[in-house]
């Protein structure tokens, strides 16, 4: 299917930043964040009683002019979004010169593009992962049946997920007319830059030799649907055994029904090491926490920047067997436990050794099946975002662009309390997989 561009600018903000703002510096979390962009794509469908079903060249220039007019004005409240990324990473100049606006049109169904990672990738703006400047980069994609994908790349270099959250719902509901979020600017004071190890200056270089490295390998994405029944029935199945807690999340419960299925793939696709390794080896999962409520006093959800650290959770497997879903559960549960307000402390006052052990692995990891990356986007705002034309059918993610080796992706799903998951594994590993019988009591497979 043809994604056609119609017209591409840059969209600065309404007023322009105040002298004293021009320089924005950066905590001494941003500098580990890979520069990356993380897209987030959220999909309108059009409502069968208004003008929007017809797609005419009206109705997409009506939502164009609101899209882009309250684009300007949100530019303004998030004003380093409107800059440029320096080349030391521990400063934005606020120059106001916009962020890249493109939009395009197609001729088919919103629907057609909610089946495959490939398609996925041609609704986003910038097929690179090396956003190492230009802060936030957009696309709106206007569909023939009047439907709307909205595309926002935000540099990792900017902020994490509760960012990409508050700035977008901003924009929505200065769209729509309605009181609009204002970003707080703190993490800098919170979290000063005493001096960033050496042993992550190198992340560019590290990402470039990593994705030459993926290059020879045969990688395979696939998304799994746990509905909201499903995931009821996972929880109440571990909390029944579970001993070092009572009944899990429905993040944790469905992170170790695929960290297991994951691990006995990657047992039954590798040659078993050589002794005394193949008698305990251990197998781990990289855990992303947002520590905005773990501090004291605890900051609100619109705290701008990367304000976030890494827990690991380690398990114990043999090549004989996989390991319990009550034991996985309950060491994510644990590892997250571990981040309190006295880690956040450390954090504050030295740089945090295992956040930067994490990006250092992150850039030389050989991807073998023993280790894990994941990231939830779940419990975030991300289906009340309404620019005006209502709230989206779907919310995702380009899976091509933004997961490496080994990643594993969640998010919410539009009802019923069910979980999205994106994963990648090498494709030897990923056939068995999806073979895995427990995992197809509770997953459906859809890409």
């Amino acid at each position: 299917m043809e994604v056609e561009i119609i017209s591409k600018e840059n969209i600065k903000p309404s007023s322009p930043t105040d002298h004293h703002l021009r320089t924005f510096k950066r905590s001494s979390l941003d500098p580990y964040c890979p520069p990356q962009y993380i897209p987030l794509i959220l999909f309108y469908t059009p409502n069968p009683t208004d003008d929007h079903v017809n797609g005419t060249t009206n109705v997409v220039n009506l939502i164009s002019d609101r899209l882009k007019r309250s684009l300007t004005e949100t530019l303004t409240r998030f004003y380093p979004m409107a800059g440029r990324i320096r080349d030391d990473n521990t400063w934005v100049e606020c120059t106001d010169e916009g962020v890249e606006y493109t939009e395009t049109r197609i001729n088919g169904k919103v629907s057609d593009f909610t089946m495959t990672s490939e398609l996925l990738h041609q609704l986003v703006p910038v097929h690179t992962n090396l956003a190492t400047e230009v802060p936030a980069v957009i696309q709106v994609n206007f569909f023939s049946c009047g439907g709307v994908a909205i595309a926002v790349c935000i540099s990792h270099k900017m902020g994490d997920t509760s960012t990409y959250a508050t700035f977008i719902n901003s924009w929505a509901a200065t769209a729509r007319g309605a009181s609009a979020a204002y970003p707080t600017f703190d993490s800098q004071s919170l979290f000063p830059i005493p001096g960033v190890p050496d042993t992550v200056t190198d992340l560019k270089e590290c990402d470039s030799s990593d994705e030459e490295q993926h290059k020879t390998e045969n990688l395979v994405t696939k998304r799994l649907v746990f509905d909201g029944a499903k995931v009821s029935a996972l929880r109440g199945r571990i909390g029944e055994t579970v001993t070092t807690l009572k009944y899990p999340t429905r993040v944790e419960a469905v992170s170790a029904l695929i960290w297991n299925s994951a691990m006995k793939a990657g047992l039954a696709t590798s040659a078993p090491p050589p002794p005394p390794a193949a008698k305990d080896q251990v197998s781990k999962m990289y855990i992303i926490v947002n520590v905005r409520k773990k501090m004291d006093p605890a900051l609100s959800d619109s705290s701008f920047g990367n304000i976030f650290t890494m827990a690991t959770a380690e398990a114990s497997v043999t090549t004989s067997a996989g390991v319990d879903l009550d034991d996985l559960a309950g060491k994510i549960r644990v590892a997250i436990g571990r981040i309190d307000g006295d880690h956040v402390k450390r954090m504050q006052n030295e740089i945090d050794e295992e956040y930067a052990r994490f990006w250092t692995a992150i850039g030389r990891i050989d991807g073998g099946y023993n280790e894990k990356k994941k990231k939830s986007w779940c419990n975030f705002p991300l289906y009340q975002i309404d620019f005006g034309f209502g709230t989206p059918v779907w919310v995702t993610s380009d899976a091509l662009q933004v997961l490496g080796k080994n990643d594993i992706y969640l998010m919410d799903t539009r009802i019923g309390k069910g979980v999205e998951a994106w994963i990648k594994l090498k494709e030897e590993e990923m056939d068995v997989f999806l073979k895995n019988q427990e995992l197809l009591e509770f997953a459906t497979i859809l890409d």
